[in-house]
């Protein structure tokens, strides 16, 4: 059998857009498993059941051991046992001794032979996180003059004005053009979607969304160019929503409504009875399927999707709602995601949100430049 790759372990999404999307209170959702905290994040929304859907079991297994580290672990200890704080490599193995008994036997067995991995940190183990930790480097020394500036900004203001400056220089649109490219993507960041069906020019693309995010967000508010910048997250003032500190015990009190699949979404979906799933959190997996993949997966929603189901999808480097025919009973919410765009931190991602009826969409919480997540106030 072929080793199983782990290609992500840490977030790179703002967990508030999808909340504000879907409107999850008291509602079964879909979500893509990914290193588990776009699902964990969802918690937050209040919902009464999250599957977390990946085809690759290694995604499955990272997923499992956060949800039974958050089970078990108060935050200082979830965080140093991951790799955001200090810690040793013994205290981490240790702290997963006292995990184990908690995964299934195909999980233990996985984490077996990546001890390694265990007592560097849970969040720096992906083959995509790996490829950051390599790229930093060069944005630090082809950047950091301006990335040093852009941190000293005193105002939002003064921060828009000099992003838009920064990236109009050759210099910065160069840097960018040699890392987020079909070569580099490949044999760097080692990540498909760089390099997958219906993708845009990637570095004139998030040249655009880099200038969006920083005139409405502080660079250090914005978690993923802490991560590009720094190689990790020990810098960063920002962490994924589950993990704040005012939405962790939250998320702790909630994780046992997570459900984990290893399946391929759309089989997972063939087999779900009509109407069965009240909202779906697709992430940007139109980046790593085909066209013609998508067009089925679009499909299968809009048979799943309940009465008010909900969708989001974000749109990274591909645009595959560009080439596939929208389902009819989904209505588009422009505005939303209009305003998903201005507010998400992600930088990266622009989104398609619909809902079955044309009714509101967002019901359950807002999101905003400084919001929190909705409907985090209730156990």
């Amino acid at each position: 059998m072929a080793e199983l790759v782990l290609q992500y372990s840490c977030c790179n999404e703002d967990a508030r857009s999808e909340l504000a999307a879907l409107g999850v209170r008291g509602r079964r959702v879909l979500s893509i498993a990914a290193a588990g905290e776009r699902a964990f994040g969802l918690l937050l929304g209040d919902p009464r059941e999250v599957v977390a859907v990946d085809r690759n079991p290694a995604q499955i297994h990272l997923a499992r051991l956060k949800a039974a580290a958050i089970a078990r672990l108060e935050r200082a200890a979830y965080l140093g046992f991951v790799g955001i704080r200090d810690a040793s490599g013994t205290d981490r193995l240790a702290t997963y001794r006292k995990l184990e008994s908690e995964l299934p036997d195909d999980a233990r067995q996985f984490w077996a032979g990546r001890q390694g991995d265990l007592e560097r940190g849970l969040l720096f183990s992906g083959r995509t996180e790996v490829g950051i930790a390599r790229a930093a480097p060069v944005f630090r020394l082809l950047l950091g003059s301006h990335v040093a500036r852009l941190r000293a900004c005193k105002t939002q203001g003064e921060q828009a004005e000099l992003a838009r400056s920064m990236l109009r220089r050759r210099r910065v649109r160069a840097v960018l053009a040699l890392i987020f490219n079909p070569i580099s993507g490949r044999f760097l960041l080692r990540d498909r979607v760089y390099y997958g069906d219906a993708r845009r020019d990637a570095a004139s693309y998030l040249q655009d969304r880099m200038v969006e995010t920083l005139e409405h967000h502080r660079f250090d508010d914005c978690f993923i160019l802490s991560l590009f910048f720094d190689g990790d997250l020990r810098k960063s003032r920002a962490l994924p929503e589950d993990l704040t500190e005012d939405n962790y015990t939250l998320v702790q009190r909630r994780i046992g409504r997570v459900r984990f699949e290893t399946s391929c979404v759309i089989k997972y979906l063939e087999r779900q009875p009509a109407a069965s799933v009240d909202a779906f959190s697709l992430s940007d997996l139109g980046g790593y399927l085909s066209v013609p993949e998508f067009r089925v997966l679009l499909g299968q929603v809009e048979r799943v999707a309940s009465a008010d189901g909900a969708v989001c999808i974000r749109e990274y480097i591909s645009q595959p709602t560009q080439r596939v025919p929208w389902p009819a009973s989904l209505t588009r919410d422009h505005a939303l995601e209009r305003r998903l765009q201005v507010a998400d931190r992600s930088v990266g991602c622009t989104f398609v949100c619909g809902r079955k009826g044309g009714g509101g969409v967002g019901v359950g919480g807002g999101v905003g430049a400084s919001g929190g997540a909705g409907g985090a106030a209730q156990a």
